[in-house]
């Protein structure tokens, strides 16, 4: 199965999910497509989500680099923090000399 559906040709593989959408969509009702619709979108996102969450924990991604992001992203936001301290102590001081 998994070669089979593999092989085929990406114009073919979208014009085959394209027939079968069609040809669901007349035998079904309304609330029926809507369901079915949704079902497989579901499918398709669990899909998605595994094969990223297997992306991010992957053994080829680096420790040391990841890390390194980590700290860097730190002493990012320790100086956003800092930034916004001063923004307010402005602020209050505004507010006192008024």
């Amino acid at each position: 199965m998994k070669k089979l559906l593999f092989d085929i040709d990406p114009y073919s593989f979208t014009g085959i999910a394209y027939l079968i959408g069609i040809i669901l969509a007349n035998q079904l009702n309304s609330e029926e497509q809507n369901s079915i619709a949704n079902w497989l979108q579901l499918v398709g996102l669990t899909i998605q989500t595994y094969s990223s969450q297997v992306v991010v924990v992957s053994p080829n991604k680096s420790i040391g680099s990841s890390n390194n992001n980590v700290n860097d992203n730190t002493e990012f936001l320790l100086k956003i923090i800092n930034t916004m301290k001063e923004e307010i102590e402005k602020i209050k001081n505004s507010v006192n000399s008024n």
